[in-house]
């Protein structure tokens, strides 16, 4: 078993299978969570409020170009990754 360094606290799951988050975890993550097996350990990814805001304030932040000229920037990128460039 691997232990990870992390701050946190022990918590139990209840009979209806249910486990409290302390309101300072809840805090800013929101309400919805993707939650997911990997091994022994439960992922809880938050997920946002509005996905399609969130979505668009990270378009606003992508430089102007073509979805043309993004693709051709990856797959150059790409052939240089597997090239060793």
């Amino acid at each position: 078993m691997i232990l990870y360094p992390m701050s946190g606290s022990i918590e139990e799951i209840d009979r209806n299978g249910r486990i409290y988050l302390p309101s300072r975890m809840r805090r800013n993550l929101g309400k919805k969570f993707l939650v997911s097996l990997r091994g022994n350990e439960i992922i809880l990814v938050p997920l946002p409020d509005d996905p399609i805001r969130d979505l668009a304030e990270i378009g606003k932040k992508l430089p102007d170009k073509s979805l043309k000229r993004f693709r051709a920037e990856i797959l150059e990128e790409a052939e240089n990754d597997i090239r060793g460039h």
